[in-house]
């Protein structure tokens, strides 16, 4: 009789408050009534509005590993944590998104127009880079702008 399913979650510093919620609604479901447990955290996941911007989950099962990621399209697209500066010029808070539906990525660029000059004479491009969405990922929406992302995670990649 082996673990079947486990929860990690990556934030450091995590403190269980932020989790209750969460570990109550999936034992609720599985344990009183008898849903399969990735329905039941999927599910739980869609009620929970401010885990995520604490911490992202990894579900483990003795077949898989997969990894559910919080995403907003201003702060944290496709998961993927947006620095808070521009490295090139070192302005805060410096990102102008635009979504491209075509790519399903995100493409920033820095608003400073400053950005790429020196003593007033261009020298460099605006600070600029793309985030595509991540390939077999799935997006389990929460509002207009943000959501759970799922995609599956080799194994390899958490082996020691």
């Amino acid at each position: 009789m082996g673990i079947g399913n486990a929860l990690a979650f990556d934030a450091e510093g995590l403190t269980a408050l932020n989790t209750v919620g969460l570990l109550a609604d999936v034992t609720k479901s599985t344990v009183i009534h008898g849903f399969d447990f990735t329905a039941a955290l999927e599910h739980a996941l869609k009620q929970s509005h401010t885990l995520g911007k604490h911490s992202n989950i990894i579900h483990l099962t003795p077949h898989s590993i997969t990894q559910y990621l919080w995403a907003h399209k201003d702060y944290q697209p496709w998961g993927r944590k947006l620095a808070v500066q521009c490295p090139q010029c070192g302005i805060l808070n410096p990102w102008i998104s635009i979504y491209l539906p075509a790519e399903q990525a995100y493409s920033f660029e820095c608003r400073n127009e400053g950005c790429g000059k020196i003593k007033g004479r261009m020298v460099k491009e605006r600070h600029s880079f793309m985030v595509p969405r991540p390939d077999n990922s799935a997006m389990f929406q929460l509002g207009k702008d943000c959501g759970w992302l799922k995609s599956a995670v080799e194994k390899a990649k958490y082996t020691i």
